[in-house]
């Protein structure tokens, strides 16, 4: 199953990614993330990213980010979580 991040992916919507990151984890699905539309992201997303990529690797799930925006990669440098983008 695919999750599509909004161009805006601030602080309230770093609650239902969380959620929508922790069902595919707890059903064991692999991950991936649409993250072209992204024009902004902040810390909290980021952080839930980068924390459901911990999860999904630590119980052997495949983990993709499609098409990461330039702003998601550069936020992500920013914040030293560029390991988000990573497969």
């Amino acid at each position: 199953m695919s999750i599509v991040l909004t161009s805006r992916m601030d602080t309230a919507a770093a609650g239902p990614l969380h959620q929508s990151l922790k069902k595919l984890i707890e059903a064991a699905q692999p991950i991936a993330i649409d993250a072209s539309a992204v024009d902004q992201i902040g810390q909290a997303c980021l952080q839930v990213l980068a924390g459901g990529r911990a999860a999904a690797v630590a119980r052997g799930l495949t983990w993709q980010v499609a098409l990461p925006s330039v702003a998601m990669i550069e936020a992500g440098q920013l914040a030293a979580l560029d390991v988000v983008t990573a497969a």
